[in-house]
């Protein structure tokens, strides 16, 4: 599996992501998320323990993302995605935790994979 062709197709599919309600989330933390996804594939590359950090605050985030899909009553996948992003970035930080960052590499690929997985079914058509 290739991470960097999902790392390549992750800013379009960001830009193009407006969530059902977006009171919540707004654009900016998208692409921040983004940001720190790309960061943290980077230091997982480079087993640099600053990916821990860059984790946790995916795992932190998706939590918020899971907050906001249960305000809506017509989102159970969204709730369902953001559970599981969140799961796959709380893994990361385990494995980076524990000096394992061949296993944080595979999660970090589970994770992009639910990223674009959500994105494809939240984005507004254009």
């Amino acid at each position: 599996m290739n991470l960097s062709r999902y790392l390549t197709v992750l800013p379009v599919l960001i830009a193009t992501t407006v969530f059902a309600a977006q009171s919540d989330l707004t654009a900016d933390e998208m692409r921040t998320a983004e940001d720190t996804l790309r960061d943290l594939d980077s230091n997982i590359s480079l087993q640099n323990r600053k990916a821990l950090d860059e984790a946790r605050e995916l795992a932190r985030f998706f939590q918020q993302v899971g907050a906001h899909y249960t305000a809506q009553s017509d989102a159970a996948r969204g709730v369902d995605f953001a559970r599981k992003s969140q799961a796959h970035a709380e893994a990361i930080a385990t494995a980076v935790e524990a000096g394992d960052y061949d296993t944080a590499q595979d999660r970090l690929s589970d994770l992009t994979r639910s990223c674009k997985t959500c994105h494809e079914v939240y984005k507004t058509k254009k």
